[in-house]
């Protein structure tokens, strides 16, 4: 099973739960068989990419916002990718960061 099918249906099962609908309720939205749609949030099945934008439509998404993987990490590994960042961000990026994260905690 690949990273990438893992990624994209835990992705799609996060949305769906976030909307509050049940496998069956997408399925029934989307057309496609309920053991499909647990299948590929599962990891095991990649929708063709017919089955992706049926899944973006009802879940009422762009489909690139299902591969938006993330908001999947935990804080503790998103605070790490930020000090990666910030290690390697020039003298106005870092100030740019500095700004924007003010902006939002004060």
């Amino acid at each position: 099973m690949s990273e990438l099918k893992k990624l994209l249906g835990k992705r799609i099962r996060e949305i769906r739960i976030a909307r509050n609908l049940t496998q069956e309720e997408l399925s029934e939205l989307t057309e496609i068989g309920a053991s499909s749609i647990s299948k590929i949030e599962s990891g095991y099945f990649h929708p063709t990419d017919e089955n992706l934008e049926k899944i973006a439509k009802a879940l009422n998404v762009e489909p690139y916002k299902l591969y938006m993987f993330n908001s999947q990490k935990e804080p503790k590994e998103l605070l790490e990718d930020m000090q990666v960042m910030l290690k390697n961000a020039n003298e106005d990026e870092i100030r740019l960061a500095y700004k924007i994260l003010s902006g939002i905690f004060y």
